[in-house]
């Protein structure tokens, strides 16, 4: 007998498999604490109760249920960022109650299939209207529940998609494109909404009556629709372990022979991709093909698709946006390795002349704009074996080699990076092969000067990846395979639009993180409003990027500008965020001022005068991040000294960046830590925010062998003004130049590498 509409079929659905009472068998404590852990990790345990009285009516299959549970119990990892905050990789509470009930592990599945496969965002509104819709026309007498809402399912699918991300459904669903005929980076995987609306009934519909239910799916496909085949060829067939018959059907519009995954028995599920003028439905039928429910699209049209992002291994990464890119060509469609080879000898060559040009920005600590202009630019320096590693590890090609790199720099340096440029012998040889039919030289100038376009923006990343220190555990990082236009709004790529191949390029210290986030957080938001002078470190899907400056390493031995990746969420005390930014304060506030110590003629030696510990770092809670500062305490008795004083981690690297490294010498530690002091040159301590008169060029911080003193002096220096200076020089904010000692420069050194530099210094020791 037909059902009148989906509420029928719900209603039956829950006469034959009824919701689950977890909550009401549980003692109250045990309840109480689940519900507390759920929300601490950003779900909750009344909307993973509905979820579940939805997905989980489904068996997984036991071949699935036993890898999946291997491959996430194996991912538990715990990395420490902070004194109390780790990052926590693999199961959280979700996966483990899932990992002892088989109907939540059921929810915590096909969740991790669909997150991974669909953004998160608009997957938590196609199920919220799908959980809506299917309750129309229910009498207000239902014992149904009523639907959650929107934010509660985001909050469970971000829980199930970050606590399982270690499972690469990848695997599954390549398998089933190449069996389908499809390559890998272009597979259907998104389906409309109201199928994703039908399936979560008609699903378990099936498994509960096997050989008297049948579902026929029938999408047309076009140039903008897909039929979502591989995503749910893997849903039902390889999770919920039915019969799976699909008829393909070619983007000319030809059908093709029909390909089985399961037995030779009768299918359980039918998808057919039809001619794009054929009708769209999903429907329910009996053992004698009487149809029992048919759901279509809604006539308006809103019955869209879910919205997907394709998930790439980031080793690798670059081919696929590669091989994107040159699907809209004309010229360049039948691509050959050759051709993709050339492209990533070309992206490469284009990251070597860009790390050549690149400053320091430190303008943001000058109040004139004029007068920044005008100021000595920082040289930044990005070691060529690392751009040559971050290539291979994009491209996923260990014989690019640095000979044929430099021999294409050599011909690109000093000129605009457009379609100017000579074309790499096997675009040329391309085109002739497959001439095109008019204006063909005017189509390939236009093509490469697109891909000259693409090349700019995919070296940006590739010199962020250069900076990324530990590469080699990126290893089972997944990249979205977004479309590369979010990365010409970062402050590189917008330079690099009308640049001419000479002038310096100045970059901030958070462009890498920035660079990063791009293909990291995918769709999930609009990367650049995010509060990035506050960021120390972003998360999704299970893999976080931080800046390095967390902890209590001497800030000589951090890389101003690097990014870590890794494995899980920042977590604390069982509480999960996506996010770490820096708590906002008013900067540092000093009731003393520095003072001098020696002066020129007199002896001074390598020490520290005022100690400064790091205390444990502050950490507070934010809707969905955490808000740090570290905390440094000086040990020096005044009245009016405040013992502790509060700054930022983003503000840390920020005032490292705006120092610059002694260079190694060849005296090292040999050197006399003893020196007499020249002229122009003074020793000071304490910290505090004006200089009273001292007009020596080369000022010394006593700071030596002291990681909080070196710390305080970085926060500190960057704001010291002059009392003495001239007032052109307060007005238009001109500060003095950091540099900072390292261990392999001696004391004698440090200050004659500074005094040989033109303006006013600090030398931190």
């Amino acid at each position: 007998m037909a059902f009148a509409n989906q509420f029928a079929l719900t209603l039956e659905l829950t006469r034959l498999v009824p919701p689950l009472k977890w909550a009401t068998n549980k003692a109250g404590n045990v309840v109480m604490s689940h519900a507390r852990n759920l929300r601490q990790s950003g779900s909750d345990i009344v909307v993973e109760e509905d979820l579940t009285n939805v997905f989980g009516k489904c068996r997984i299959s036991n071949s699935l249920t036993s890898s999946f549970k291997t491959i996430i119990t194996k991912s538990t990892s715990d990395t420490t960022l902070l004194e109390g905050i780790v990052l926590q990789g693999g199961p959280g509470p979700t996966v483990a109650r899932a990992f002892q009930e088989s109907s939540y592990f059921a929810m915590v599945v096909q969740i991790s299939l669909l997150s991974w496969t669909f953004e998160t965002s608009y997957l938590a509104t196609a199920i919220t209207e799908a959980l809506r819709e299917r309750l129309e026309g229910a009498p207000l007498s239902s014992a149904l529940p009523l639907s959650p809402d929107r934010q509660g399912i985001l909050g469970v699918i971000r829980a199930c998609e970050s606590q399982t991300s270690a499972f690469n459904w990848n695997m599954m669903l390549d398998a089933v494109s190449t069996t389908l005929g499809y390559e890998a980076h272009r597979a259907p995987i998104d389906f409309p909404q109201f199928v994703l609306r039908g399936l979560l009934d008609m699903f378990p519909m099936v498994q509960t009556l096997p050989s008297d239910r049948l579902i026929h799916i029938q999408i047309p496909v076009g140039e903008n629709i897909e039929s979502g085949v591989s995503t749910l060829v893997v849903w039902a067939h390889h999770l919920l372990d039915l019969i799976v018959l699909v008829r393909p059907r070619r983007w000319d519009g030809r059908s093709t022979k029909d390909i089985r995954f399961g037995g030779p028995d009768l299918e359980q599920v039918f998808i057919e991709e039809a001619a794009a003028d054929d009708e769209a439905f999903i429907t329910l039928l009996d053992s004698q093909k009487e149809h029992l429910l048919t759901i279509k699209p809604e006539p308006n049209g809103e019955d869209g698709l879910i919205g997907s992002v394709r998930r790439i291994p980031a080793r690798g990464w670059g081919n696929a946006l590669i091989a994107d890119e040159m699907s809209r060509f004309l010229a360049f469609r039948r691509r050959s390795q050759a051709v993709i080879e050339d492209l990533q000898t070309v992206t490469t060559a284009f990251a070597f002349i860009i790390a050549k040009n690149l400053v320091k920005d430190d303008t943001g600590r000058i109040i004139d704009e004029d007068a920044a202009k005008m100021r000595t630019p920082m040289i930044y320096n990005i070691d060529k074996d690392r751009l040559l590693q971050a290539s291979r590890f994009l491209f996923d090609n260990p014989h690019i080699s640095s000979g044929e790199i430099d021999s294409f720099v050599a011909q690109y340096s000093f000129r605009t990076l457009d379609k100017c440029l000579p074309q790499p012998p096997a675009f040329a040889a391309a085109a002739r092969a497959h001439p095109l039919p008019t204006k063909s030289e005017c189509v390939i100038e236009d093509e490469w000067d697109l891909i000259c376009d693409h090349a700019r923006r995919l070296s940006i990343f590739l010199i962020a990846l250069a900076h990324v220190e530990n590469l080699e555990d990126c290893e089972d990082l997944m990249f979205a395979g977004v479309a590369f236009g979010n990365m010409s709004e970062h402050i590189l790529a917008q330079q690099l639009d009308d640049w001419n191949g000479r002038d310096a390029l100045r970059i901030s210290d958070d462009a890498w993180l920035q660079a990063v986030a791009v293909p990291l957080l995918g769709h999930r938001r609009y990367i650049w409003n995010l509060p990035w002078d506050r960021t120390c470190l972003i998360s999704d899907k299970g893999w976080s990027a931080w800046i390095p400056t967390f902890g209590a390493s001497d800030p000589a031995y951090i890389s101003a500008g690097s990014v870590r990746l890794g494995h899980g969420s920042p977590c604390r005390n069982g509480v999960w965020k996506t996010g770490i930014w820096d708590s906002a304060h008013g900067g540092l506030q000093f009731m003393a001022d520095p003072h001098k110590v020696e002066s020129c003629g007199q002896i001074t030696s390598l020490r520290c005068v005022e100690k400064v510990t790091l205390d444990t770092p502050y950490c507070g809670e934010g809707d969905d991040v955490f808000i740090v500062s570290a905390r440094m305490r000086l040990h020096k008795e005044t009245l009016k000294s405040r013992p502790v004083h509060r700054v930022g981690y983003k503000e840390l690297q920020r005032y490292l960046w705006w120092a610059q490294l002694s260079k190694r010498c060849s005296h090292g530690s040999r050197m006399p830590g003893d020196i007499k002091l020249t002229m122009g040159c003074a020793t000071i301590a304490g910290f505090g925010n004006h200089l009273d008169n001292m007009v020596e060029r080369i000022l010394i911080y006593l700071t030596a062998h002291s990681v909080g003193a070196r710390w305080l002096a970085l926060a500190t220096v960057p704001w010291l003004g002059d009392i003495g200076d001239s007032e052109a020089e307060a007005e238009a904010g001109i500060w003095r130049h950091i540099l900072l000692r390292t261990s392999d420069c001696c004391f004698q050194c440090a200050i004659d590498q500074a005094a040989a530099q033109p303006g006013k210094w600090f030398v931190i020791l």
